[in-house]
């Protein structure tokens, strides 16, 4: 079924690396001209040159996703270079050291607080949505994907901040879902599970001894295919699960 995004314009923050770049290759691949974007433009350079020696379409654009003005710049370069904007994939995460904070909540600061919802919840999704807006409702099957993660659904020790933002972002794909119906935009969000992203991250001892495994970054760039696709034409504001199963056993997000 090649070509399932044939004509469409699609913006994946985050897309150096991990989840977004997959997202990223495939999307290129099913025929959508692709905005890579990122804040280390080697990496995006070579993603980008990856998918056009492919045959693909994608062009790489510097973003920091704490910054409003770079957002709204991007948004606006992208639909000038393109000639508009039909698909926004928000799959940011924080990568300052202060994004890596684990520990309880009482003891994260103000400053590491901020940091971590701003470049998970504000930029990723209120900035980038705000600023796609005026481009996505004049496009035919608009659509918005909200990548988020199981740590929204239950407590997980060390990640407030972080499951916090990501609870937000569940919320704000119903109320992006309501406003943009009338307008023919849809958005919908991924529940991410554990899933090997490049970081280093084995899942060791996370799955010891369960059914489940630990995912593939092109799992999830799968489902947001779907979603981003006409095939998903009657779902609006949904929340899809991408885990493996893993979320029906609560004893993962507690380790």
């Amino acid at each position: 079924m090649a070509g399932r995004l044939e004509g469409r314009i699609a913006l994946i923050s985050g897309s150096t690396r991990g989840i977004g770049r997959s997202i990223a290759e495939l999307f290129a691949a099913e025929g959508a001209k692709v905005a890579v974007t990122g804040r280390t433009v080697d990496k995006g350079e070579k993603v980008v040159a990856g998918i056009r020696d492919r045959g693909g379409q994608a062009e790489f654009f510097a973003l920091d996703i704490s910054r409003e003005e770079s957002v709204r710049e991007v948004m606006e370069a992208v639909a000038a270079r393109f000639g508009g904007l039909t698909t926004l994939i928000n799959n940011a995460a924080p990568t300052s050291e202060v994004a890596n904070t684990v520990k309880p909540i009482v003891e994260y600061t103000t400053e590491e607080w901020n940091s971590i919802v701003t470049g998970t919840l504000t930029g990723n999704v209120f900035w980038a949505s705000k600023y796609a807006w005026p481009f996505l409702r004049v496009s035919d099957g608009a659509a918005i994907v909200n990548i988020s993660s199981g740590q929204s659904m239950r407590g997980f020790t060390g990640f407030g901040a972080y499951g916090a933002a990501k609870g937000a972002m569940n919320s704000l794909t119903r109320t992006l879902a309501v406003e943009g119906a009338p307008l023919g935009i849809r958005c919908n969000c991924i529940i991410v599970g554990r899933v090997v992203a490049g970081r280093g991250d084995s899942g060791v001892g996370m799955t010891a001894g369960k059914p489940w495994g630990i995912g593939h970054p092109m799992q999830i760039a799968s489902t947001a295919l779907f979603l981003a696709s006409s095939e998903s034409s009657f779902i609006n504001g949904d929340l899809i699960t991408a885990d493996g199963g893993v979320i029906m056993d609560g004893d993962v997000y507690t380790q």
